[in-house]
């Protein structure tokens, strides 16, 4: 190869090279705008993502503060109807009086030092009805006067023991077996001054206020309506011996 033929190459391989470098340099200007504009693009969208994060948020707290306030009025709408201004006078439960026990005239006439006086009676001064009055009747063996009262006497003895007035008025239990009677409960009393035997009597009373009490569930009151008490029947049977 010749000196000429030889340049001639040397000229053509530079010329490709030059163009090689060329392309190839636009081919990476290419590749960096590419890169520069989907940079950008996901910074935009990201941007765009993180502002409507934030946007929401805030919504969503908006709405939270909304829901509470409303919440808050409901309650202070309920409070102004719960409580009573302060000024409103207090009310207090209704309740009724404890109903006036009645004494019969054959107890009131008589020397209250000289009687000896228990009431039975249930503790709330509920009603006993001729139903179970007339079974206490029979099962205690009792019995009514003249007078309307009921009383007990032994089956050998000719005395009566006791007597029994209704706390209800008229005080009486005439018509005691028929369904519409009714009385707060039993009077029964002893007349010291017309008793034989008032310690005997006593012991009688005593049994059959016992077999009452059973018979109906009731109390035993004092005349004072104070409970009756182990001590306060030891002091009478002293107070009689």
């Amino acid at each position: 190869m010749d000196a000429a033929t030889f340049r001639w190459v040397l000229v053509v391989i530079a010329l490709l090279v030059a163009v090689a470098i060329y392309f190839y340099g636009q081919h990476q200007s290419r590749l960096r705008r590419r890169s520069a504009i989907d940079t950008f693009t996901r910074d935009e969208i990201d941007s765009a993502f993180v502002e409507d994060e934030e946007l929401r948020s805030e919504l969503d707290n908006l709405n939270q503060m909304l829901r509470d306030n409303e919440a808050e009025d409901d309650v202070d709408d309920i409070d102004d109807i719960l409580i009573e201004p302060e000024n409103e006078p207090q009310k207090t439960p209704f309740a009724l009086p404890d109903p006036e026990l009645y004494l019969h005239s054959a107890i009131a006439d008589l020397d209250a030092a000289r009687v000896i006086s228990y009431q039975l009676r249930y503790d709330g001064f509920g009603l006993i009805n001729g139903v179970e009055i007339d079974a206490a009747v029979q099962q205690a063996g009792l019995e009514l006067n003249a007078q309307g009262l009921l009383e007990y006497r032994e089956a050998d003895a000719d005395e009566v023991a006791f007597q029994i007035a209704s706390l209800s008025a008229p005080g009486e239990f005439t018509g005691y077996d028929e369904l519409d009677f009714k009385t707060l409960g039993f009077n029964c009393f002893i007349d010291l001054d017309a008793c034989e035997d008032p310690r005997k009597a006593y012991e009688i009373l005593l049994r059959k206020i016992d077999e009452l009490v059973r018979i109906l569930n009731l109390k035993v009151y004092k005349s004072n309506e104070e409970l009756l008490t182990i001590s306060d029947v030891t002091e009478t049977r002293k107070a009689l011996a």
